[in-house]
C-alpha cells in the first residue's frame, strides 16, 4: 500500500482489496455503534425505570 501512497496509483486488486476493507470496518463501526446503544440503555434503564421497563417496579 505505501508504494501506491507516494505516487497516487494502486493496481486495480489492490484497490478491490482497500474498499473491501473499508466497506469491512464500516460494518465493524456500526455493530461497534448499535452495541454501544444497547449498552447505554442497559445502563440507563434501571437508573431511571419509565413506562419501558415495569418489569424492574
Amino acid at each position: 500500500m505505501l508504494p501506491c501512497v507516494g505516487s497516487g496509483e494502486a493496481p486495480p486488486a489492490l484497490l478491490d482489496q482497500l474498499v473491501a476493507e473499508r466497506l469491512r470496518i464500516d460494518q465493524r463501526i456500526t455493530d461497534l455503534l448499535a452495541v454501544h446503544d444497547r449498552l447505554d440503555d442497559v445502563i440507563t434503564i434501571p437508573r431511571n425505570p419509565g413506562s419501558d421497563c415495569s418489569h424492574l417496579r
